[in-house]
């Protein structure tokens, strides 16, 4: 019976994060292709009936109007999708982590270039809109992350025979490190067991 490894445990290879490089290069040749076709695939009819503010066209002021909505929705899904599946990689151990990797890296380049195109042409709302959503959305994974990370590292540590508290490489009862116990009575059958070990070694209990 093979016993699983967490992917944080092992070091990506070079060969893996080549591949998640070429990955995040070919996904930003589609992003990138359907940034810049959208703007062809809705007729922009050249009727000059003045808007409100007598300056553009309502044809037109409606299709630019549109563009920037298809676009901002799609990079706003796009970032959702990429830190979402980052987000299960990272919390199944998966070895795919670095594909993982890869579409979020597409996802914010590709809202960085939103962000360039719509300041510098039109001084428009979006690029802001998107960086707030970028930013809470990041923190938001980021958290979700750093607790994902505190429930598996003292195991971790714990296989390694550290402190599950400092990593402090333990010799006896008492962490050399931190002080704090690292043996404690089983919940189970009272028997020691090591502080942050995923089941008992006297009775097996979790």
């Amino acid at each position: 019976m093979k016993t699983p490894i967490a992917a944080d445990e092992v070091e990506s290879t070079r060969t893996e994060r080549f591949l998640a490089v070429a990955l995040t290069a070919f996904l930003l040749v589609g992003t990138v292709w359907f940034y810049i076709k959208v703007a062809g695939w809705w007729p922009r009819h050249m009727d000059w009936d003045k808007c409100n503010d007598g300056v553009m066209p309502c044809e037109i002021a409606g299709h630019e109007a549109m563009q920037i909505g298809i676009r901002l929705g799609f990079i706003i899904l796009l970032c959702l999708i990429g830190f979402w599946v980052l987000y299960r990689l990272r919390r199944s151990g998966s070895r795919f982590l670095p594909l993982g990797f890869a579409l979020a890296a597409t996802g914010v380049i590709m809202a960085l270039v939103f962000a360039f195109h719509y300041t510098f042409e039109y001084a428009d709302f979006g690029p802001l809109i998107l960086s707030l959503f970028g930013a809470v959305a990041t923190v938001g994974v980021f958290v979700a992350v750093q607790r994902l990370l505190a429930k598996r590292i003292p195991a971790m540590r714990v296989r390694k025979g550290d402190c599950p508290y400092c990593g402090y490489p333990v010799r006896g009862k008492h962490c050399e490190g931190c002080g704090r116990e690292t043996i404690a009575p089983c919940s189970a059958c009272e028997a020691d067991r090591r502080v942050g070990s995923l089941h008992c070694v006297a009775c097996g209990a979790a």
